[in-house]
């Protein structure tokens, strides 16, 4: 099959190699779709922390988010078929340790993450192997391309559920990509009464409010954490969802959140020693929640999407073949183009 090799930092290169190997309880899915994530762009660059740690070697061959089909099943599978659209978690647990067995398998000790951690192939690739466990079923009516869409999509989810949203309260999303735009949706979804989205692209935040988002704020002209208190009636945002991962917006959320309210972290920090306004923080009496990965979510999020509670179709900007992987890499990087979520197709 052909696939994509992160040979070593800053190199692409298009490599043929054999068909991913297949154990008893998993399935080979030949790939319909793939996702460029902010995390791909981090193994290249060398940056990403599974590099450093040496959990995450060269070559490599990202990608985490996909969609697909059965060409092949183990013999111990028992719920899929050959023919049958699927995609998969990130986070590959072993199913057996105490965090697997509490349904918390992103903290699994012996976690394989597809694309990065452990050097799980990913889904730059013409084929991908998945254990039945971390499978999803496609519903009818949800296309490869919106399946694709699922991790992303997971990871807001798992943040917005993180973040215990009340009815009638307000969130602001700080970030417009496609994580912040899907966590705008799904707070309004899980009974936000107003939603604020503070990002940088115009363009982005139109799509936001498309797509339910009631306010927008472009941090290039309008102080985000002033313009959200204003918006708020001087009370500041009951819940800040933190998607960016930029040092600034961090502050920001610190600033804008209401008292008593709650910050919750979606998104890598290219810097980890990120400075904490501590005293502001315990001033405020503020909860500060993370979020890693994407674990026990796909399932809600799929039936959002059939049912069109969420949609995804206005974030897919991009779809190109494959092979114009590093051409989609350097658009990104120069930062020109007006893009959300690109998908590649072997």
């Amino acid at each position: 099959m052909k696939a994509i090799h992160f040979v070593e930092p800053e190199k692409i290169k298009v490599v043929d190699i054999p068909m991913p190997e297949m154990k008893d309880d998993e399935v080979i899915a030949k790939v319909s779709w793939a996702g460029i994530c902010g995390t791909d762009l981090d193994l290249l660059t060398g940056n990403m922390i599974h590099i450093k740690t040496g959990m995450t070697k060269y070559p490599i061959i990202p990608g985490h988010e996909w969609s697909g089909t059965i060409v092949k099943v183990g013999p111990a599978v028992k719920n899929f078929k050959v023919g049958d659209r699927v995609t998969a978690d990130v986070s590959l647990g072993c199913g057996k340790c105490e965090f697997c067995r509490k349904g918390k398998y992103n903290l699994c000790p012996d976690r394989e993450v597809i694309g990065s951690y452990r050097n799980r192939q990913g889904a730059y690739a013409e084929y991908i192997a998945a254990p039945e466990r971390h499978l999803y079923h496609i519903p009818d009516g949800v296309s490869d391309e919106e399946a694709a869409m699922v991790e992303p999509a997971g990871t807001a989810a798992y943040a917005v559920r993180r973040a215990r949203i009340e009815m009638g309260s307000s969130v602001m999303v700080i970030g417009d990509g496609p994580i912040g735009q899907i966590a705008a949706q799904l707070a309004k979804v899980n009974g936000a009464a107003k939603v604020i989205m503070a990002g940088s692209w115009d363009e982005k935040l139109e799509i936001a409010k498309q797509t339910g988002t009631d306010e927008v704020i472009n941090y290039h002209r309008e102080d985000i954490a002033e313009r959200a208190i204003e918006l708020t009636g001087g009370k500041g945002p009951d819940i800040v969802i933190e998607s960016s991962g930029n040092q600034s917006a961090f502050q920001s959320a610190i600033k804008a959140v209401r008292p008593s309210g709650r910050v919750v972290l979606i998104s890598w920090y290219a810097d980890a020693e990120v400075p904490a306004p501590l005293n502001g923080i315990i001033v405020k009496d503020l909860d500060i929640v993370c979020c890693l990965a994407s674990p026990n979510t796909f399932d809600a999020v799929l039936n959002y999407m059939g049912s069109g509670q969420l949609n995804v179709k206005p974030l897919i900007t991009h779809k190109v073949p494959m092979e114009q992987c590093e051409d989609m890499i350097r658009m990104i990087r120069a930062k020109k183009e007006c893009r959300i979520k690109i998908l590649l197709q072997p």
